[in-house]
């Protein structure tokens, strides 16, 4: 069988009968009959003799397919549109008005679908699947009523809404409670919606008065708190800026096929070393022919997003006002950069406390009043290098987003070179991990000697190449090691084949 045989060859992965190709479909079948495949549900098989944690992790990685498979036009709801998917204890929850009220059990995961709508508005399509993702509103609506195994409950509805509060103010409540109004006939969930009422009602009330008691309603009370440790760290990046001394690189790709070429490049290596891999051929397409890997559109979006933004350099014109115009501007560019991925919420601050390894991020509640303190000491830093590297760094240490944070700290800096005319700096991957080891030095010691030598470094490596001369560029990028991984392997070069100076 020659689909089978073909997939012999590759990493072992699952195999999906179309409805449209018969002739694929009996030949899976035909591979499931004679034992050279497993059926794991119809129409979704996987070659025989894969261990089962690894069937499970294949599950688990393709599980959007799976649900758009089992269910077509099927929404994330509940509380797997609230938790960015599965659930820990392995459940993806699935509204369809016709396909309910059973359990689908696959390797290491179960499909739970409940009656209720397809797609309303706002609800969010998954391109690549006839699958939607529900709505904040919807999904609030639907985890309001007894907790279960697919439903949150009215306590962890009520600690979100106070989360929400913190990180996007009042106006995002109202938004919720108005959007939730016009869903709730829709869904049949009017006593759900009346539920939510009191509660905002209750909860912008108490706000006003500040008499919230518990922990997180005491953050909401005191308006804009302060992560002061991060605040603290700023300041020490800071005064480290206004006195070391920083080239100003002129722009070497201002403009033309420079700038796009430039863009390009920067969008590749800052998707790459987030995982997002791509042959640099493939990413070329990509960005600049705005060709879709048909088989990775997300990944593909990726690319685009990144490059849009670094080719528009958005604050070009004036630095980024302090306070929350500052942030409403990093919401819009987290909204494009991450729209084909509604499970990170695009263009939202987080609600949940994120972690890299043991580096604990800013509480969402205090997000707001940070970025609100730091964007205004940023205004103290002398324009150029100094600014921009102050700039990525507060991004970085706060992560307002669910994901995406590297991205967004990389383009903010850059914008603040692009917007004085001084060449973008590039982190190329064999970089990456030196560059990150001297970021968690600030991090954890509030040394900033480090991370502001590996900027400096990486803004005078970045200037030496011709942008203008793509083929040129890209053969002289692997003449320097860039797109190389190891670090122990390789070193990365000048332009001139010299070695670059170590950090």
């Amino acid at each position: 069988m020659r689909i089978i045989a073909k997939k012999r060859q590759e990493i072992a992965d699952l195999l999906f009968a179309s409805a449209s190709d018969n002739t694929t479909a009996r030949q899976l079948q035909r591979g499931a009959s004679n034992g050279e495949l497993q059926r794991l549900a119809p129409g979704i098989y996987v070659q025989a003799g894969i261990p089962s944690e690894e069937v499970a992790a294949l599950v688990k990685r393709n599980w959007q397919k799976i649900a758009a498979k089992l269910a077509p036009e099927a929404v994330v709801s509940h509380k797997s549109a609230i938790k960015s998917g599965i659930h820990k204890d392995d459940i993806i929850t699935l509204s369809h008005p016709t396909i309910y009220n059973k359990k689908i059990r696959l390797p290491g995961l179960n499909f739970v679908m409940v009656k209720g709508p397809s797609s309303l508005q706002g609800d969010m399509s998954l391109p690549e699947h006839t699958l939607f993702w529900a709505s904040r509103p919807r999904a609030i609506l639907e985890n309001l009523g007894k907790k279960s195994r697919s439903r949150m409950g009215r306590d962890e509805i009520e600690n979100l809404l106070i989360d929400i509060l913190n990180a996007s103010g009042e106006v995002k409540l109202n938004e919720i409670r108005d959007s939730a109004k016009l869903l709730a006939p829709l869904l049949s969930m009017e006593k759900e919606l009346a539920i939510l009422q009191t509660m905002i009602g209750a909860l912008l009330g108490t706000h006003a008065r500040g008499k919230l008691k518990t922990k997180q309603g005491q953050l909401v009370a005191m308006g804009k708190p302060i992560d002061k440790i991060r605040q603290e760290r700023m300041q020490i990046l800071a005064a480290y800026l206004r006195t070391i001394p920083l080239p100003a690189i002129k722009d070497v790709a201002s403009g033309g096929l420079a700038k796009s070429h430039s863009a390009f490049i920067e969008s590749y290596f800052s998707n790459y070393v987030e995982g997002t891999k791509f042959d640099i051929h493939e990413a070329q397409e990509i960005a600049l022919m705005d060709k879709i890997v048909h088989s990775r559109p997300k990944d593909s979006h990726d690319v685009l997003g990144v490059f849009h933004l670094a080719l528009d350099s958005p604050t070009r014109n004036a630095p980024p006002p302090p306070g929350d115009a500052f942030l409403n501007t990093l919401q819009q560019w987290h909204e494009q950069l991450m729209r084909q991925r509604p499970e990170v919420n695009p263009g939202q601050l987080k609600s949940e406390v994120n972690y890299a390894g043991t580096t604990k991020f800013v509480d969402p509640g205090m997000v707001r009043g940070t970025f609100e303190a730091c964007s205004e000491l940023a205004l103290s830093i002398p324009e150029g290098l100094a600014r921009a590297m102050f700039y990525g760094f507060l991004v970085s240490d706060i992560h307002p987003f669910d994901d995406g944070n590297g991205r967004i700290s990389r383009l903010l800096m850059n914008a603040e070179l692009s917007r004085i005319g001084l060449c973008r700096v590039i982190i190329p991957t064999l970089f990456h991990l030196q560059y990150v080891d001297c970021v968690k030095q600030l991090t954890h010691n509030n040394d900033p000697a480090g991370y502001v030598k590996a900027i400096a470094l990486m803004a005078q490596w970045s200037s030496q190449f011709d942008y203008s001369d793509l083929p040129k560029l890209i053969l002289n990028l692997i003449k320097t090691n860039a797109l190389e991984e190891s670090p122990i392997r390789y070193k990365l070069m000048n332009v001139d084949g010299s070695n670059i100076k170590v950090v």
